[in-house]
C-alpha cells in the first residue's frame, strides 16, 4: 500500500516536532530528557513498594453497612475519612525540582529513597493540593487555603455572590474581586478565632 499525500505530510510533521526537541547536531536538549526523567521518576513513584506500603499500613477495614466501600483511610492532616481513590501519599519534605543533570541525584534520592518517616496520607483534593499550592507558590499552608477557596469561587463564578452574601459591593474587577474574597475568608477566620 501506498502512502497518500495525507500520510507522507504527517510524517513529516511528526519528524518536525522531534527536530524541535533535538540540538542540530541530534543531540537531545537537557531540558527535553530531564522532563522525560522527571516523569519516568514520578511513574516508578506509583509502584514504589515503600508508598504502597505506607498506604496499606493506615488503610482500615470500613465496618460501616451504610457506606459502599470496603476499606477507608485517615488523612494526616485534617484527620477526615477518605475512600482510597481519594487521598494520596504525600512526601512530607516536598517541592524537589528536576530541572538540570546535576539535580537528578537529589531528586532520585528525594522521590523514591524516601522511608516511612518522610511520608503522610493526605486527601487528595483538600490537604494535598492546598499543600502543594503553598509549595508551588511560596506562601503558607493557611495563606493556600485561602487562596484555593477563592479559585474554586472564581471557576464556578459564585465570587461575586460571596462577597454581596459579606455585605459588601464586589470590586470592578476580577483581580480586585480575588483580593477582596481573600480579605473577606481571612476575616472571617480571624473572627471565628476570637
Amino acid at each position: 500500500m501506498i502512502p497518500s499525500e495525507v500520510d507522507i505530510k504527517k510524517k513529516e510533521k511528526q519528524l518536525q516536532d522531534f527536530l524541535k526537541k533535538l540540538n542540530p547536531d541530534g543531540t537531545s536538549r537537557e531540558k527535553d530528557m530531564v522532563g522525560v526523567v522527571r516523569s519516568a521518576i514520578r511513574k516508578s513513584w506509583m509502584r514504589s513498594p515503600t508508598k504502597l506500603a505506607y498506604l496499606t499500613m493506615h488503610t482500615k477495614p470500613d465496618m460501616d453497612d451504610s457506606t459502599r466501600t470496603k476499606w477507608k483511610i485517615q488523612c494526616e492532616c485534617c484527620q477526615g475519612w477518605f475512600k482510597l481513590n481519594e487521598v494520596e501519599v504525600d512526601h512530607i519534605s516536598g517541592n524537589h525540582t528536576l530541572t538540570k543533570v546535576s539535580d537528578f541525584k537529589d531528586y532520585f534520592q528525594n522521590i523514591l529513597m524516601v522511608g516511612f518517616d518522610g511520608l503522610q496520607i493526605l486527601c487528595k483534593d483538600g490537604c494535598h493540593a492546598q499543600k502543594s499550592y503553598a509549595e508551588k507558590n511560596g506562601v503558607s499552608f493557611e495563606e493556600a487555603g485561602y487562596f484555593k477557596v477563592t479559585i474554586s469561587l472564581e471557576k464556578k463564578k459564585m465570587i461575586q455572590d460571596f462577597i454581596k452574601s459579606k455585605g459588601e459591593k464586589p470590586a470592578s474587577n476580577a483581580e480586585k474581586r480575588r483580593e477582596q474574597a481573600l480579605r473577606l475568608l481571612k476575616e472571617e477566620k480571624e473572627n471565628e478565632d476570637i
